[in-house]
């Protein structure tokens, strides 16, 4: 195994070459960001095309204090992300490929720059007091996910393509992933399921899948959001409404009917990527209170069970096989995140990735995120990374998951930072979740019906009657096929939700 050393005082010496040419570079970084003000809306536009606007220390660092300053003004009222890119790409992620080669040439400190200011960016935009579209036309995955998943109006088209593929190059679903993506999943399970399957095994989800699935809040075609964005520029509060009420907060409802505008209808004949089978498997196997051996138990049970079907046990073994292919200690410290940045909030969270991020870019002897990146990325091998740490003691775990006292690392705080537990804005905007539904139709949901309902009066409800989500692009077909999965008619067609997950 490499290792790779570098003195405190190189460090520092680091330090201040790596801030320095960030200064000195603000020509360079400011062509691959672009920013822009449109009446009253700020424009922030990633072109760096060549790398499909992978992110680097300088994109960040220019992004940042400029959000900063936005959310200063009181003029403006809307800030819109996008890619000069697209529709090919929105964000491939971060620049790994240079965070890998500075490591292996003993350069600790770009890779502790590079995080602080990327997750620093996740921060100001998860908190930011008015609306934030991110436009994800084209591809978005890895730190482009992290432009998106933590604001409230996250836009699909159907050049989208979304993952998180982290755990292929040794790393872990960074970016607050393990926070947010549990949050906004509509379906496959109430415990984190999908999102733990989606992060653990980086499958890659369209731009209709994402808006089923809650990764996206609306659905616009390509051909409409030149005219989206023209229109977004266009919004103003009204004179009574400037006055009488918080200006930021009547924004988002604004936004929100503005994007609704555009949206389009799901494709003809269009189906969520999995099927019931295939939900049930990741529902049973990817609860975030499962352990990695109980996630393998279970999917072993799937596999040789005497009652599955046949879907269903294919399925468990395609996962099984793919999970086989990650770093082994990626998907240790994978499931460990998960169980702590679920239930914990925004900014402890992302502090969390932070202090992960830089241990596992510091520790080679455990860690392999810069050979395997290096492999994959840069060499361009197109065999798959042997892995040669095969598991992880709870030591170890330890050391990756905790701050090093010695040379601590912390987040750049927005200067309006309120933090929380739940986003504020996004369940308003975005397709109902499971859960939701699942109140409805057994009538925890405090409205004060006493009678059963039938699955059309259930769809009738969220489609015209609900108020954050009638006449969203979807509903019914979301809501028909929860209902499906989750709910047995009696003889007059009144559903009962099941007590536990549907057979496979």
């Amino acid at each position: 195994m490499l290792r790779y050393s570098c003195s405190r005082v190189q460090q520092q010496s680091l330090r201040h070459v790596l801030r320095a040419r960030v200064a000195v570079n603000q020509l360079r970084f400011m062509s691959e960001v672009k920013f822009r003000v449109d009446s009253t809306a700020r424009v922030v536009t990633l072109d760096r095309p060549k790398k499909l606007n992978a992110l680097n220390v300088d994109m960040c660092s220019a992004i940042l204090p400029t959000l900063q300053e936005y959310a200063k003004s009181t003029v403006n009222n809307v800030v819109i992300l996008n890619s000069a890119a697209a529709p090919r790409a929105f964000c491939s992620g971060g620049d790994v490929a240079q965070v890998a080669k500075l490591l292996k040439e003993g350069n600790f400190e770009y890779a502790r720059e590079f995080f602080i200011q990327e997750y620093s960016l996740n921060l100001a935009l998860a908190t930011m007091d008015r609306p934030v579209i991110s436009i994800m036309d084209g591809i978005t995955m890895g730190g482009g996910v992290g432009l998106v998943t933590h604001v409230p109006f996250r836009i699909a088209t159907e050049n989208t393509r979304w993952a998180m593929p982290e755990l292929d190059i040794g790393f872990f679903p960074d970016v607050g992933a393990t926070f947010s993506v549990p949050k906004i999943t509509t379906i496959g399970g109430s415990n984190g399921q999908l999102a733990q399957y989606l992060c653990m095994t980086g499958e890659i989800m369209t731009g209709a899948d994402a808006y089923v699935a809650g990764l996206a809040s609306h659905y616009v075609p390509h051909d409409q959001i030149a005219n989206l964005q023209a229109r977004l520029a266009e919004l103003h509060l009204t004179e009574a409404s400037s006055q009488f009420t918080d200006r930021n907060k009547e924004m988002f409802e604004i936004v929100n009917h503005a994007i609704e505008e555009f949206s389009a209808p799901l494709p003809k004949d269009y189906k969520f990527k999995f099927l019931s089978e295939e939900l049930n498997v990741i529902e049973q196997c990817f609860d975030i209170g499962n352990s990695l051996k109980q996630i393998y138990s279970k999917l072993d049970d799937i596999i040789v069970g005497k009652t599955e079907s046949q879907v269903a046990k294919d399925f468990a073994a395609k996962v099984k096989e793919t999970l086989a292919s990650k770093s082994p200690v990626s998907l240790e410290i994978t499931k460990e995140l998960f169980q702590r940045n679920s239930f914990t909030d925004i900014q402890t969270a992302l502090t969390q990735d932070l202090i992960t991020a830089v241990r596992m870019s510091e520790s080679p002897e455990i860690c392999e995120f810069a050979e395997a990146t290096s492999h994959k990325l840069i060499q361009k091998n197109k065999t798959p990374y042997q892995w040669k740490v095969k598991d992880l003691k709870l030591s170890q775990i330890s050391v990756l998951i905790s701050q090093d006292s010695s040379n601590p690392v912390s987040l750049i705080r927005p200067s309006n930072l309120v933090t929380f537990s739940e986003y504020p804005h996004h369940a308003k905007y975005q397709l109902p979740k499971e859960s939701v539904i699942e109140k409805y139709i057994t009538g925890a949901d405090n409205q004060g019906r006493q009678t059963a309902v039938t699955k059309r009066e259930a769809v009738k409800f969220f489609q015209q009657l609900n108020p954050t989500t009638k006449t969203k692009t979807g509903v019914e077909y979301l809501v028909g096929l929860v209902i499906d999965r989750k709910c047995v008619p009696n003889q007059d067609g009144f559903l009962r939700w099941r007590s536990a997950s549907p057979k496979l």
